[in-house]
């Protein structure tokens, strides 16, 4: 049966941990779900195909989120990822075979920007950049509107960055999962701690932990800096889980806005945290889907290729 601009569209999410997934209908996320990433392709491909069958609707084309420098156009993962059997494998062509639909992929802290552009809190400025917290710190650019991903689609990797003489990089110095683990060392505890016990601790005095915050923040706020003095945004949007604790951006705010003071830097701030959180890069694929194929409905017969 042939596809019309109206019909749902199946969205998901592949993490290094978990794949997330959902129907775009009536201008929302509904009916989600998730299940652990497989260790094989041809695991990820038979829970995709299930999660297909399972909902039994006329989709009109499959929009998928995934880490790493991902071409639209080509199809793939170019360089690395969180999921190693899909980097340089023909991910686009091969769903759209063995699903018989159209579909799209792009970058997860790209797909995070794009659905704050279109619908979230950029949506009423032509320049964004996005700094996106997790494990690591991901990121992405909007210009004009536009999504910039660079020659080897790698713009808004400014987790990369290197920081110190050390050669540390802001993934690592200024993730609150990083910071979580530094702690535990100076605290010599046996077990893992997360981020959120950190801040109880320093909630509670421990001045461990309040350093330990405190030097997160720092860098921070530095790779923040560099990036608004770089690049010169209308508005910068924290992401990741992070960004809805309570105090958090505006912390954060206040130390880009000292550090352009002591840098005589004349730029006055925005900072704001993203609007959608766990459905940001479902959403945003979306916006990628639309954005590739607006009404198109059929997808051309294609070979499988072998992994």
């Amino acid at each position: 049966m042939p596809q019309a601009a109206t019909d749902p569209l199946l969205v998901i999410d592949i993490g290094g941990t978990t794949v997330k997934y959902g129907v775009w209908a009536d201008q929302r996320v509904q009916r989600k779900g998730h299940f652990d990433t497989p260790p094989t392709w041809e695991g990820l491909l038979a829970n995709l195909l299930k999660v297909q069958q399972r909902y039994d609707l006329n989709f009109r084309g499959v929009a998928i989120s995934l880490p790493g420098s991902v071409d639209p156009v080509a199809g793939k993962i170019s360089g690395t990822s969180a999921v190693n059997y899909l980097n340089g494998f023909p991910i686009k062509a091969t769903l759209r075979a063995a699903m018989g639909l159209p579909v799209s992929i792009q970058n997860d802290a790209n797909c995070a920007g794009l659905a704050e552009s279109w619908r979230g809190n950029a949506q009423d400025v032509d320049d964004a950049i996005f700094l996106i917290i997790g494990t690591g710190i991901g990121g992405a650019m909007i210009m004009d509107h536009r999504l910039v991903t660079g020659q080897q689609h790698f713009t808004g990797e400014f987790g990369y960055m290197v920081m110190n003489a050390e050669g540390g990089t802001l993934s690592e110095l200024a993730s609150p999962v990083r910071m979580a683990e530094r702690y535990s060392r100076r605290q010599n505890l046996l077990t893992a701690v997360t981020a959120q016990d950190v801040y109880d601790a320093a909630a509670s005095g421990d001045a461990v932990a309040q350093q330990s915050i405190t030097e997160m923040m720092h860098w921070l706020s530095i790779g923040a800096f560099n990036n608004y003095v770089s690049l010169n945004p209308q508005r910068l949007l924290i992401g990741g889980g992070i960004s809805a604790r309570p105090g958090f951006v505006a912390g954060l705010r206040a130390e880009i806005q000292a550090l352009m003071r002591a840098n005589g830097a004349p730029l006055t701030v925005d900072v704001q945290p993203c609007k959608f959180l766990n459905d940001a890069n479902l959403i945003g694929a979306v916006r990628q889907f639309d954005l590739e194929y607006g009404a198109v409905t059929a997808a051309p017969a294609v070979s499988v290729p072998t992994p």
